[in-house]
This record gives C-alpha cells, sequence and structure tokens, in this order.
C-alpha cells in the first residue's frame, strides 16, 4: 500500500494523464455524532417509506348475503310466500355459517340471516294459524 503523499506511478499504459496527489486521505464519510435514521443518510438519496404489508383478499360470503335479503324479503311477503321463502334462505343462512367456519368471513351476516329467516316463517306459522282459527271459530 503506497502513502498518499507519494506521487502516483507513471500510467502504464502512457496516457500521460495522472491525478494530482491527495494531502490526506480520503475517507468514505465522515463520522457522525448523531445516531442514525433508517431511510436516510449516504447512499439512500430521499428518505424511504416503509412497504405496506400486502392485505390478503378475502373472498366475500355470498351465501350470508343472500340469506339477509331473503330474510327481509320474506318478512315483507310474509302474508302469501314467507314461508317458502324462509325456509329457503334458512338454508342458505346454514350453508352461510359453514361457510363462514372454513372462512371466517360473513359469521354476523350468516346469524342474521338465520333469525331473520326463521322470524319469517315464525310470522307464516302465527298467520295461518290466526286464519285458521278466525274461519272455524
Amino acid at each position: 500500500m503506497s502513502s498518499p503523499y507519494q506521487p502516483a506511478p507513471p500510467d502504464p499504459y502512457g496516457g500521460g494523464h495522472q491525478l494530482p496527489p491527495q494531502p490526506y486521505p480520503q475517507q468514505a464519510y465522515p463520522q457522525q455524532a448523531y445516531p442514525q435514521q433508517p431511510g436516510y443518510g449516504p447512499g439512500y438519496g430521499y428518505p424511504q417509506q416503509p412497504f405496506a404489508a400486502p392485505v390478503p383478499v378475502q373472498v366475500p360470503n355470498s351465501f350470508a348475503t343472500a340469506s339477509v335479503v331473503l330474510g327481509f324479503i320474506a318478512i315483507l311477503f310474509s302474508c302469501a310466500y314467507g314461508g317458502v321463502l324462509g325456509l329457503v334462505g334458512l338454508g342458505i343462512g346454514i350453508a352461510g355459517l359453514n361457510r363462514s367456519a372454513a372462512t371466517g368471513v360473513g359469521r354476523n351476516a350468516a346469524i342474521g340471516g338465520v333469525a331473520l329467516n326463521t322470524l319469517a316463517v315464525l310470522i307464516t306459522i302465527a298467520l295461518v294459524v290466526f286464519l285458521f282459527v278466525s274461519a272455524h271459530g
């Protein structure tokens, strides 16, 4: 290793271009008196933003949503088709509960759909009993 105070050796390729001697050895970067923050400092350029972790895409539970919709419709039409729609919605709500156990998505909606459809079936049964009693009473 040569001293920085010695002149540079001649160019072996005959270029004749030599760098002037350096009076002091050069450090790559001066020492810092403060702690280094991540994303700042030499070689980093602008402060870096941390990367956001990718969010896993959750598949919606269509059975749970369909059960809630059928529950509302079954309650609205409980005089005519509430029992049939309620039973169909009840089956779809149970399927939604099974899917929510597997995927972890839509449990509350499936429970709400089961409750609404059960209520629609109970309203339809109460209306049928009321009409039967009032007609034969």
